[in-house]
């Protein structure tokens, strides 16, 4: 058996419609076609414009530059001429056969749909049969073919019936309904509203200048003829439905296949491939759809995607709040993979780069790569499933791999971006799967995914501020014991068990120093006492410092010897301390204490008062000691 040749397609989920035609169309035509498996790298943008979301976005294309593949096609959806070119350097050092959908580059193969003939037809349609004279045209610039073929259809056309070119008329803009609605106003404000007809790049551009005239007080087809050059199923489900060219998403695409599999094979290709649009006329230009009965499937399947979608809409709305609440990384995981096989999703791995595992349980920074790439050279599949492994958690890989299997023919293998702006965080590999692509809702979870990773960061950073401001909340800042409030809120361990004891402790000549050698002298005096406590008291008691010059110690040492003991042993300490320092003073610390046990079963508030006392009836008899 053939070794499985690797089938790379660059491409971008901007278009949900044509994308999963390409991807689905290249897929079966592969699996027909013998031993290969497809890799899509794909992401949700058009990186028109430099903004940090498109960096975090297109990371997932520099996957192209850490392994090898047997050929590539570049789908012309990704809109980014920066991006193509260096496709194409990389590509080309690597010697990877490839070509181009829909995007017309000097020197590179391309597959494309030939509106040319559609456009001279559109134009004919709309100047014989309509009468038409005045026709604005709006196109995209730049590599796209259909656009370019679109503008010399037109110029030739106004040409062959000698109809004066107006380059007023001619109206460039990137594809949205937004930019459909401000034609609108375009074309008044150029003096082109006397148009009676429009012929658009993309039917995007009509539903939109559609929707405006409308509120507007005008009429489709009544004021205004609309026909377009890309009739996706928008077009088909939009009243009135637009006329135009048919797109022919899932025929490029078998034929792009079949030319890169052709050059694998180290056969010349020619440069331009082209198929021939097809042209249907709806009612947006005022002519009869005769074809209507052939789009009745695909109303069905629009109209079952949209319920669908419907019925997924409260289930993502849940994931997506379990996904935002998350505490911990594993808590993560597992949604994740909750929420995919809640949608069906059978195969996929969640991979994230080292650094990011660090980062978003940890309160270290971002930070890049050292080499400057997007991914590390070691990745960690957090969570997953796929018939090949099981259930995957905290697995690491090479880079080099992409995934912690093994591809086999017939293998699709979608990877999409997992980010929070330009912050790159890893990628989610789906295996044999479509739905991500069928799922417009699954768009609303993935964005989710990268957020609630930028939110358990920023949790532990939370989480890390609150337990330090806890600490100074409880901290004498003086001496380092803990203060009253530490005191009020782990007493209560203590006094559970039954027997425990509270020790009272006060000063002797604190405000003689104070006062005969100031404030300065009386604070080294106070912590002077309190490094002696801290040195011979056990680490599992509570001492604290309770103000002034009076500390407190709640202990589990219940022998009455030990605390007796601890007295001589204090002093003595601080005596060794005074003595170091050559201090001109005398230091030393009077204390009481009182033990609750079985046998002496008093309340915690007798135990404290009882320790009091005898705090002051141990200060008294030192007193008298000095004085003797």
């Amino acid at each position: 058996m053939d070794s499985v040749k690797r089938i790379l397609l660059l491409t971008s989920a901007s278009n949900f419609e044509c994308h999963k035609n390409v991807i689905r169309s290249i897929d079966k035509k592969l699996k027909k076609a013998g031993s290969y498996a497809l890799f899509v790298l794909t992401s949700y943008g058009l990186y028109r414009e430099e903004n940090t979301y498109d960096e975090g976005e297109s990371a997932v294309y520099s996957l192209l530059e850490e392994t090898s593949f047997d050929g590539c096609i570049i789908d012309g959806n990704i809109a980014n001429r920066d991006m193509y070119r260096d496709f194409i350097q990389l590509l080309r050092k690597k010697e990877i056969p490839f070509l181009t959908l829909n995007c017309g580059l000097p020197g590179v193969p391309f597959v494309s749909l030939d509106s040319y003939d559609a456009g001279c037809q559109l134009m004919e349609h709309l100047i014989q049969e309509h009468h038409c004279t005045k026709i604005n045209m709006v196109a995209l610039d730049g590599n796209d073919v259909i656009a370019n073929q679109l503008m010399r259809a037109y110029r030739d056309t106004l040409q062959k019936y000698s109809i004066p070119e107006n380059a007023e008329r001619i109206v460039e803009m990137t594809v949205s309904v937004q930019h459909g609605r401000d034609l609108f106003h375009i074309f008044r404000e150029r003096g082109i509203d006397d148009a009676e007809a429009v012929i658009c790049n993309h039917d995007v551009y009509c539903i939109g200048l559609c929707l405006e005239m409308e509120e507007q007080g005008y009429h489709v087809p009544e004021d205004l003829i609309l026909c377009s050059l890309n009739r996706s199923a928008n077009s088909v489900v939009f009243r009135p439905d637009i006329s135009g060219a048919d797109r022919m998403d899932s025929e490029l695409a078998e034929k792009a296949c079949e030319l890169l599999i052709q050059m694998m094979e180290g056969k010349e290709v020619p440069q331009e491939n082209c198929c021939k649009g097809k042209i249907y006329y709806g009612q947006s230009c005022g002519c009869k759809n005769t074809q209507e009965e052939q789009f009745s499937r695909r109303y069905q399947e629009i109209i079952l995607a949209k319920i669908e979608a419907g019925n997924q809409i409260s289930r993502m709305m849940q994931y997506n709040d379990s996904l935002e609440g998350v505490i911990s990384l594993d808590e993560l995981g597992e949604n994740i993979r909750n929420m995919l096989q809640g949608i069906s999703c059978k195969e996929f791995i969640f991979c994230l780069n080292q650094r990011t595992v660090k980062y978003i349980t940890s309160e270290m920074e971002y930070t890049d790569s050292e080499d400057g790439k997007p991914f590390d050279r070691t990745m960690m599949a957090v969570t997953g499933i796929t018939e090949r492994t099981g259930e995957l958690k905290d697995f690491s890989f090479a880079i080099e791999k992409l995934l912690p299997l093994e591809v086999r023919a017939g293998d699709l293998i979608l990877f999409l971006p997992i980010h929070h702006n330009e912050r790159v965080f890893g990628y989610m590999a789906f295996v044999n799967e479509y739905l991500p692509i069928d799922i417009y809702n699954y768009r609303i979870c993935h964005e989710s995914i990268g957020i609630s990773m930028e939110n358990l960061h920023r949790q532990m950073l939370l989480r890390k501020s609150i337990e330090e401001l806890d600490k100074l909340h409880m901290q004498d800042a003086l001496t380092g014991l803990q203060n009253r409030f530490a005191w009020n809120r782990y007493q209560k361990e203590y006094i559970d068990k039954d027997e425990y004891c509270v020790v009272m402790m006060d000063m002797d000549g604190l405000k003689t120093i104070n006062d005969g050698f100031g404030h300065l002298a009386g604070n080294n005096a106070l912590c002077i006492t309190a490094n002696a406590i801290k040195t011979l008291i056990s680490e599992r008691d509570l001492i604290i410092r309770c103000g002034g010059d009076e500390f407190q110690i709640l202990s589990y040492e219940t022998d009455a010897g030990y605390w007796e003991n601890m007295k001589t042993a204090l002093n003595d300490k601080i005596r060794e301390h005074v003595a170091q320092q050559k201090l001109p003073y005398e230091l030393g610390v009077s204390v009481g204490y009182c033990i609750c046990s079985r046998e002496n079963p008093v309340s915690f508030e007798e135990c404290c008062e009882t320790a009091d006392q005898r705090m002051y009836e141990n200060k008294r008899a030192r007193k008298q000691g000095r004085q003797s």
